[in-house]
């Protein structure tokens, strides 16, 4: 299939937070031999940014480079080994299809993930998680192209140095374009729910399905977070900070109410949406720019905002949770 090179392209249409800044150059790849060829010709540029669903992504201003639009589709039964199924994916699916396709197929292990926008290319880069799971649990493999040499290379898990919201593939992004994810899921009822909030949603149903998982996830995740359609955003703006004893020490004693969470290394993670709220920005609006009402880790655009003006707000939120925990929050969004 031939490639089309677009110029000065607006990416309004290819981010959530709807930004509108140009690529200089623009082009959409929907196979692993478009990648290939376009590496082989020379195409890739000194810069070079990789998008799906632009979900997890602020444009501050264009981009002087080559945009890669990732359209690769495909879900393929590779093989099954006992009550394990292994799923080879192609990366640019849409997260949220694949794991309707798991429920409909009867495959355990992807549900808790359900409703999150991106694509599967994009969810180990950042090990996407929610409700008690995160995606590096069911990944097996990741297969990429580097961008200097067209050569593929696969990753296995272990490879990968997963953590929270962290993987390789954040040490130097833009290297490698994931191609393809292999992902092994169990067809045995294991479900997670151990999480609060969706223990709480299930409570009605005996012996709920991963169909009944996904959809207590849905309605969780549409009472709580802005639809990106209506109001731009990138889900959740900051990751949640992980402190050590010391501090975690002298803030539960100034902030008993303060929730966390203990961990095996003596550290201690606290809810980032907590720590804005008590700073007084839980639906606060500056012009273009506010947080969301039921969910304060939001940043939403509410029609006009720039990059720099969200980015802006993001910062000012930054400093006053600096100032008052002595914490600084990092952003789970890439900033360009």
């Amino acid at each position: 299939m031939l490639v089309l090179f677009k110029e000065n392209i607006s990416l309004r249409p290819y981010n959530t937070f709807h930004i509108d800044v140009s690529a200089k150059r623009f082009v959409t790849i929907r196979t692993l031999e478009d990648i290939q060829g376009i590496i082989k010709k020379g195409h890739i540029l000194r810069r070079t940014l990789v998008i799906g669903g632009g979900s997890n992504i602020l444009f501050t201003q264009d981009y002087p480079g080559l945009v890669v639009y990732n359209r690769i589709g495909g879900i393929t039964l590779f093989k099954e080994e006992g009550d394990k199924v292994i799923l080879d994916v192609g990366s640019g699916v849409t997260w949220d299809r694949f794991v309707q396709y798991c429920v409909d197929h009867g495959y355990y292990g992807a549900e808790n993930l359900s409703y999150i926008p991106g694509t599967v290319g994009a969810a180990p880069i950042q090990n996407i998680g929610a409700y008690g799971a995160q995606v590096s649990d069911i990944i097996l493999s990741i297969t990429g192209v580097d961008f200097r040499t067209g050569t593929k290379r696969i990753f296995l898990r272990e490879d990968c140095d997963f953590g929270y919201r962290r993987s390789i593939f954040q040490l130097a992004p833009d290297t490698y374009l994931n191609t393809s994810v292999r992902f092994r899921l169990s067809t045995q009822p294991t479900l997670n729910t151990s999480y609060p909030a969706l223990a709480n949603e299930l409570k009605k149903i005996k012996n709920p399905g991963p169909e009944d998982v996904r959809n207590a996830v849905i309605r969780i995740r549409r009472r709580k977070l802005p639809d990106p359609e209506q109001r731009g955003n990138a889900g959740s703006f900051f990751k949640n900070p992980f402190v050590e004893h010391s501090l975690w020490e002298s803030l539960i004693k100034e902030f008993p109410e303060m929730p966390y969470h203990k961990y095996e290394d003596d550290k201690f993670k606290i809810p980032a949406a907590w720590l804005i709220e008590q700073c007084g920005w839980k639906g606060k609006q500056r012009g273009q720019c506010a947080t969301w009402p039921s969910q304060p880790l939001v940043i939403v655009n509410l029609g006009k905002a720039t990059g720099e003006e969200i980015l802006d707000f993001a910062r000012d939120i930054q400093k006053s949770v600096k100032k008052r925990f002595n914490i600084l929050l990092a952003p789970e969004v890439r900033i360009v």
